[in-house]
């Protein structure tokens, strides 16, 4: 049998994120990286999946009062961008607590906590009015099976922003989930485009807007 290849990111640093295999080597890397995240991602690679899908958002939604939660919400590059454009009801959510800290310096949102969005997360239901989430769901960190529990904090009508790796659209079941929270009426496809998550490089992830009704 063939031995698969490791994944493949487009440099070292993203390379050795995307092979990271357990909660405690995962929060390990970003421990070591949290500090110089920003600097890797956004001056070294040209890193635009951020505001690509925060741009999305705002493209389906209008209310700058809006309670957003932020899935996997590293160092708050997506949230700096909504923050920008005046959305001010901030919330995330990410596994490091190192990340979690640089988080909470940028001052912009009104709580984020440390937490495994695989395990049920301690908020009512119908809490937020929008999620959002870039670079979580990439090479098995995190598979389809938060999504239940991602709509389920989520208010009826509201909306869910993320990005998938191309990777895992199917391997992953996320095209399978989308499918048949669609089929029972549970949420509506708003958008689903592929596009770069880096100014350079190949097309990398789906872009996707989803509705819970």
């Amino acid at each position: 049998m063939a031995q698969l290849s490791s994944p493949k990111g487009p440099n070292e640093f993203v390379s050795e994120a995307y092979n990271l295999n357990d909660d405690e080597k995962i929060v390990e890397f970003y421990s070591r990286w949290a500090d110089e995240y920003d600097h890797q991602m956004l001056e070294v690679l040209g890193y635009t999946s951020p505001i690509t899908i925060a741009q999305l958002l705002c493209d389906y939604l209008a209310d700058k009062n809006a309670r957003i939660f932020d899935i996997g919400c590293g160092t708050g590059l997506t949230c700096k961008f909504l923050h920008q454009q005046g959305y001010e009801h901030l919330h995330g959510v990410d596994l490091s607590p190192d990340m979690v800290r640089v988080a909470q310096d940028r001052k912009i949102y009104e709580q984020v906590m440390v937490a495994d969005v695989n395990q049920t997360l301690a908020i009512d239901d119908n809490s937020y009015d929008a999620a959002i989430s870039s670079g979580t769901f990439t090479h098995g960190h995190v598979g389809s099976e938060p999504l239940d529990e991602i709509f389920r904090i989520i208010k009826p009508g509201g909306i869910l922003a993320c990005t998938v790796h191309n990777d895992l659209w199917q391997t992953h079941g996320f095209e399978s989930k989308f499918e048949i929270l669609i089929n029972r009426g549970t949420i509506e496809c708003l958008s689903l485009e592929e596009g770069k998550y880096y100014r350079q490089g190949e097309l990398e992830g789906k872009f996707c807007v989803y509705r819970k009704m």
